[in-house]
């Protein structure tokens, strides 16, 4: 019985692992075809990726929509859009190691570089700090500064 068992334990770990690796593999595929998972996360080391337009207004959409989520919802929205603007400046071109990095190098690109920066303060507060209560107009200000970073760039939202 012991065999049996170590048997059917080497079977189902092995499936496991099968299981996960094809799901790592669907998302680098999805990525490399211009999808994207439920959350994307700008890797800076594609920098010379192509901007993806539709992407940009699904994700939009996406964040518009959670909006209208709550108080979790709105932070999420927040740190998508920042998230967001970051991969336009990537698929831009910007040099810097990070967001505040490329802020600062090419500051002259934004309309407004205060509320973008303002915007991406308030994400960082709200993603690092859990004491912060989320301020609906607040947020709603900060995303929409962010958006205009966007359209800034070349891109609709």
């Amino acid at each position: 019985m012991t065999f049996v068992s170590m048997i059917l334990s080497v079977v189902i770990i092995g499936g496991l692992i099968l299981y996960m690796r094809s799901q790592q593999s669907g998302d680098a595929a999805a990525r490399q075809e211009g999808g994207s998972p439920d959350h994307f996360t700008p890797d800076p080391a594609e920098q010379k990726k192509v901007l993806d337009p539709e992407f940009v207004r699904n994700h939009w959409a996406e964040i518009q929509a959670m909006m209208k989520v709550g108080g979790a919802g709105m932070k999420n929205a927040l740190i998508e859009a920042d998230k967001l603007l970051d991969y336009v400046m990537i698929a831009r071109g910007f040099g810097g190691e990070d967001m505040g990095g490329r802020l600062k190098l090419n500051g002259n690109k934004f309309s407004d570089l205060n509320g973008v920066w303002s915007a991406h303060k308030l994400r960082n507060q709200y993603a690092h700090d859990v004491h912060v209560d989320v301020v609906p107009r607040e947020v709603e200000r900060a995303i929409a500064q962010l958006g205009q970073g966007i359209r800034d760039l070349g891109v609709p939202v």
